[in-house]
């Protein structure tokens, strides 16, 4: 079953984020909570590095985009990274949005008080939040300006992201689960990634 999940969830992202916008009308991706995001090179260029022995191998421009992805929090003080990883042309994280104050109660979407870590178990409580100043789309727009900007300088000044980005809203701790270990068999299943162009895709 869980396979199953996964599956489900590869084939939702690749049909999504390779076709169109999929932001959800009327959502408000400034509340608190955890994101998923994918972010593809311009053409599904593959130049971040290479999976060697089912496992992710950067190059200087993959370590680039990893350093700046970790950073995000020094820029976005109310911003955690949680799992992610950096494919030879695409990545994948998770971001989780955290509330200014515990009081912040309301309507909004549904998050964790506290970040989950990687490894171990997730607090159960789960409660509503206020949105904050820091959107989605403005961490995004940052993480891909600096990167670029970085790149560009030190090795490569044609480097472009894709234009647009995949997200989605993670809804409770199970689809979190769910997709962190999406995230972490991603070089496993390169082979047979839609991304990979030696696929024919």
């Amino acid at each position: 079953m869980g396979n199953e999940i996964l599956i489900r969830l590869e084939v939702i992202v690749l049909d999504r984020y390779h076709r169109r916008s999929i932001r959800l009308k009327g959502s408000d991706y400034s509340k608190p909570g955890y994101y998923f995001v994918t972010v593809c090179t311009r053409e599904r260029e593959s130049i971040f590095g290479k999976i060697i022995d089912f496992s992710m191998v950067c190059n200087q421009m993959g370590e680039i985009v990893e350093k700046v992805w970790s950073e995000l929090p020094i820029h976005f003080p109310k911003v955690k990274t949680d799992q992610f990883i950096i494919m030879p042309n695409h990545m994948h994280g998770i971001i989780q949005v955290i509330p200014n104050k515990r009081s912040e109660l309301s309507s909004g979407n549904m998050c964790l008080l506290n970040q989950a870590p990687i490894q171990g178990s997730i607090s159960e409580g789960w409660i509503m939040m206020k949105s904050t100043s820091v959107t989605l789309g403005k961490i995004i727009r940052n993480f891909k300006a600096k990167s670029t900007r970085e790149i560009r300088n030190k090795m490569n000044n044609s480097f472009c992201w894709q234009r647009n980005y995949f997200e989605h809203i993670i809804r409770d701790k199970n689809e979190l689960f769910r997709i962190r270990e999406y995230i972490l068999d991603n070089p496993e299943n390169w082979s047979q990634d839609d991304d990979n162009l030696m696929n024919g895709h």
